[in-house]
């Protein structure tokens, strides 16, 4: 969200600092928010809840007088929050997904950050409306702002461009290629996906996956795609910096997540025009609607193989799909409309709290990868 919102002020009376409050490996994210004149002023700590970090983030806080603190997963809800709180200004607290799985999170963590939203934060907002009911109760009816992810439009690659692009990732010229953009970890359900996928190779042999993100799930990823002898036909590309381009050269978008929010990687992929097949969690039917992509129940690989299979199997559809995806975005998910949304947002939240208007607003995101 970070980059989209540095691509979103461009031209604007916004100054956005970012702040990273984890160290991210092998991330780009850095240097593409300073090529946009992003300032980024990294504060990482070992620890949740380390008094010695706390104290320095709220006296930088305080010092620089920003207007607005925004914060993004559960990490940064905890430690923007309350540092903001100390350092006295608002802040606004953002969910980006649905459900909820103690299997996947730390249930401390999870208090914590409950207590943060309800009672620290000034406002919450939503990147889906399926995103704020599933938190409603445990918010004890605090408001929450919806304002639905963005994506700005992803152009075609020339011929020769797409097709030196996909051989170079698998190797060889190969179609379909299926990709997946997500963090390596259980709510992805990847090991579905990579199941579902060796069904549609005895259709179509000369397929292949990409899955493009980096995380915990690695290991046992691997070890999957072994025994199931798909070595030369799924790579784990890592994490990308170009993902827009890889949507480009693929065929197919699949996203087989256990529950979600509304996911950048599956609008990235209609804005990319590629016909997408995913699972029905989160506000991902909300996006993925009768014409612009097909749903599929979540936890079901043979469902899903046979859904992929049917689909490529009538080219006139999928270009139908991924035209009309494409459309879809570009007329619900464009870049303006969300940022005068969230400058709205802003804007609604530092009036509230100041009695002396300013001519620029000064707004600090906090960048944070989810603690595993």
């Amino acid at each position: 969200m970070q980059l989209t919102l540095a691509q979103a002020i461009q031209g604007r009376e916004v100054e956005l600092t970012v702040i990273p409050l984890r160290q991210t490996a092998n991330s780009s994210l850095p240097e593409d928010l300073k090529r946009l004149g992003v300032r980024v002023v990294p504060f990482p700590s070992k620890g949740l809840l380390n008094l010695v970090h706390l104290s320095r983030l709220s006296h930088f806080l305080r010092q620089e007088r920003f207007d607005v603190i925004h914060t993004h997963l559960t990490y940064a809800n905890i430690i923007g929050t309350l540092a903001g709180r100390i350092a006295g200004i608002s802040v606004i607290a953002s969910l980006r997904t649905a459900g909820y799985d103690t299997s996947y999170h730390n249930p401390m963590r999870r208090q914590l950050e409950t207590w943060m939203l309800r009672y620290g934060a000034k406002r919450v907002m939503a990147v889906g409306y399926t995103v704020a009911d599933t938190h409603r109760q445990r918010l004890h009816g605090k408001r929450i702002d919806v304002i639905p992810n963005s994506v700005i439009p992803i152009p075609p690659l020339p011929p020769i461009e797409r097709e030196a692009l996909r051989s170079e990732l698998v190797g060889r010229l190969s179609y379909p290629l299926l990709i997946s953009v997500g963090r390596l970890s259980l709510p992805k359900g990847y090991p579905d996906l990579i199941t579902a996928f060796s069904i549609v190779r005895e259709q179509y042999p000369e397929s292949a996956l990409l899955i493009a993100g980096e995380g915990a799930l690695r290991a046992d990823l691997v070890a999957q795609i072994k025994i199931l002898n798909l070595e030369n036909h799924i790579v784990l590309l890592g994490a990308r910096d170009d993902v827009p381009r890889l949507l480009a050269a693929s065929d197919l978008y699949i996203s087989s997540s256990h529950w979600e929010g509304l996911p950048v990687s599956v609008l990235e992929a209609m804005a990319a025009g590629r016909p997408v097949i995913a699972t029905r969690v989160g506000d991902v039917p909300h996006v993925v609607v009768d014409g612009a992509g097909l749903i599929v129940p979540p936890r079901e690989p043979a469902t899903l193989a046979a859904t992929i299979c049917a689909l490529l199997a009538n080219p006139a559809q999928m270009r139908s799909l991924g035209q009309a995806a494409q459309t879809y975005v570009a007329q619900k998910h464009s870049l303006n409309a969300w940022m005068d949304q969230l400058l709205a947002l802003y804007t609604s939240v530092y009036i509230s709290t100041s009695n002396t208007p300013k001519s620029k607003t000064h707004v600090r995101a906090q960048a944070q990868e989810e603690v595993p």
